[in-house]
């Protein structure tokens, strides 16, 4: 993985618990990986979550997700943000 890709990856993973507030969780414990939305996932997040963790990456990138529900899919782990991230700032 490029240094950019990863860096990009751990900004995003602090962006997530410094929005949402996640007391108890660091950036390290959270996977490239791991869902973000799951019923098995030690975040807990919920679409409130989704919504504010939307909003602060659009402000933060300045990128802007699609309003035609297609943004769920790049919500299903870091990496997938990343690279969603990284394609709309090209």
């Amino acid at each position: 993985m490029q240094d950019t890709q990863r860096e990009l990856r751990q900004q995003i993973k602090e962006l997530v618990v410094t929005t949402l507030r996640l007391e108890g969780v660091t950036p390290q414990e959270i996977g490239d990986e791991d869902p973000l939305f799951s019923p098995t996932s030690p975040l807990a997040l919920d679409s409130l979550s989704a919504l504010e963790l939307l909003s602060a990456i659009e402000y933060t990138f300045k990128v802007r997700f699609e309003s035609d529900g297609s943004a769920k899919q790049h919500f299903e782990s870091v990496a997938t943000l990343a690279a969603f991230v990284s394609a709309a700032t090209r």
